[in-house]
């Protein structure tokens, strides 16, 4: 099947999972070619998986997303810069204190309830006048994390043409 092909059919099974449409085995099938298309889109951003790593847990996407952060130092609105199922990164003005664990809010797109719990600093980039920050989430659940892998699916999908 060409590249094309595959791709044709896995729009549609996402779409048929975001409709909650799928059968038993369909909800398989798509399952592996979920994985399959976080492994291109993996390779394709130079990341390299640990042995027994899934791709769905690792892929990111380049998406602005509404972020409310609670800092010890107060809350802060931002945008993502990218997002993955195991983390975001933004750019504020400094950074939270070293071992300072972060509430967050996301905002899920059209309307569905945001994603909140916590999250903490991994990365911290000073660039002028500002920093990117790099944030893993702290327990989230699968529910949530379900949610937020179809957002970064949907994502995806819509910059590939087709």
């Amino acid at each position: 099947m060409s590249v094309n092909g595959w791709l044709q059919e896995f729009r549609a099974l996402h779409k048929r999972a975001r409709q909650k449409q799928l059968n038993e085995e369909d909800k398989r099938l798509y399952l592996q070619a979920r994985e399959q298309f976080a492994r291109a889109l993996t390779a394709a951003q130079g990341m390299t998986l640990r042995p027994g790593e899934m791709a769905r847990q690792t892929f990111r996407v380049a998406q602005a997303m509404q972020i409310e952060l609670s800092l010890n130092s107060g809350i802060i609105r931002a945008m993502t810069l990218d997002i993955s199922k195991g983390g975001f990164s933004v750019v504020l003005g400094k950074p939270p204190a070293e071992n300072e664990m972060v509430g967050y809010t996301l905002k899920m797109p059209e309307g569905a309830d945001s994603i909140i719990g916590r999250a903490q600093l991994v990365a911290s980039r000073k660039q002028i006048g500002n920093y990117r920050l790099s944030f893993s989430f702290q327990s989230m659940s699968e529910y949530d994390q379900e949610r937020l892998e179809t957002v970064l699916f949907d994502a995806a999908l819509s910059r590939i043409p087709g």
